[in-house]
């Protein structure tokens, strides 16, 4: 990664200033949460206080290409976690606070033809396959890698990806390659969207940071779809994973993932609400447990079920305020449950 990294910044170094500096933005984002996690059976209650920060710079190139950096808050070596805990109202320890480079990359736009155009990102890019919820990946890890979507039509975009996931800020682990095929309709007022979609992670001994389950291989068929009437939108992500684990006896036939969402709303403009309700139930190799969301649950990102709630308000032109509770439990082996309640706010700008 550090290599990789280095090659990177210099060839990004090599740009003339003067080639982007008429049309360099800053642009960032914080979010203050409250968060209160209670109602284990194993683990002591969890209260406190964090922040989110992030700052960024981005600019184009030419008429091809940009190029975009951002810095943000959070745990380096688990980056997954933006967030530091800048109070604490029970006995719990500190986690570490760190500041590190997390997305650095660039994007190259071509027109094609009349309809159809391609898109390019190269480096530590957003995660930037379509599905419903992060139940598959968690969003705020960046790997490293190239994307390149190929939009054919409005209706149909062919994405495909060549992926090296992180372990912590200074390696990486394994080999992810992602085909998906997104198809859109609008059918009288019905928008349609199917996305089935094809994952083939190889998997790596000897990580430091990112150890669940990222030795092991996981190919794995995925489908996201969703329809959306009248701006109420029913959502489906659902996978079943290829793979053999009979070495794990309790977990062999654990291997698909389900996320229902009911959602409504968008944040474009003030006074506007977005709320969603999630139904989720995770098996224990339906997704690869170390890049699976974990914005649900301290204690499992695989082999869990419950819902998960969210309500948020568009306040003013650059901030929200909202919450969110989660209930969640594991399916099989060690019993354990929890439930995490979230009240924050996002400034953006």
């Amino acid at each position: 990664m550090e290599k990789f990294m280095f090659r990177v910044l210099i060839a990004l170094s090599a740009i003339p200033s003067a080639a982007i500096a008429s049309d360099l933005d800053v642009f960032g984002n914080m979010i203050l949460r409250y968060e209160h996690e209670s109602q284990h059976n194993n683990l002591p209650n969890r209260e406190r206080l964090r922040l989110i920060a992030r700052l960024g710079l981005k600019g184009d190139i030419n008429q091809h290409w940009s190029v975009q950096g951002r810095l943000s808050t959070g745990l380096k070596n688990k980056q997954n976690v933006p967030a530091i805990t800048i109070a604490k109202f029970n006995t719990q320890p500190q986690p570490d606070n760190d500041v590190y480079v997390e997305r650095l990359f660039m994007i190259g736009k071509f027109n094609l033809g009349k309809s159809s155009q391609a898109q390019l990102h190269i480096g530590k890019i957003p995660w930037q396959s379509k599905q419903v919820t992060d139940i598959f990946w968690d969003r705020n890890l960046h790997p490293i890698g190239v994307h390149l979507n190929y939009q054919f039509n409005e209706q149909h975009q062919l994405q495909f990806a060549s992926l090296k996931p992180l372990d912590g800020n200074s390696d990486v682990i394994g080999l992810m390659h992602i085909m998906q095929w997104n198809m859109s309709y609008d059918l009288e007022g019905i928008k349609l969207r199917i996305s089935p979609w094809l994952v083939d992670y190889h998997g790596q001994q000897g990580a430091s940071y990112a150890k669940k389950d990222t030795e092991l291989d996981n190919r794995s068929i995925r489908l996201s779809t969703s329809v959306d009437y009248k701006g109420f939108k029913l959502g489906v992500d659902v996978g079943h994973s290829l793979e053999s684990f009979s070495q794990f006896d309790q977990f062999n036939d654990q291997k698909t993932s389900l996320a229902v969402q009911f959602s409504q709303g968008t944040l474009k403009q003030v006074g506007n609400y977005a709320w969603h309700i999630r139904y989720l139930r995770v098996e224990r190799f339906g997704v690869i447990n170390e890049f699976a969301q974990n914005g649900t649950g301290r204690f499992v990102t695989s082999n869990l079920q419950g819902v998960d709630i969210r309500l948020r308000r568009k306040m003013n032109h650059n901030w929200w305020l909202g919450a969110r509770v989660s209930d969640i439990k594991t399916i099989k082996g060690k019993d354990e449950q929890g439930v995490r309640l979230r009240i924050e706010g996002q400034y953006q700008f």
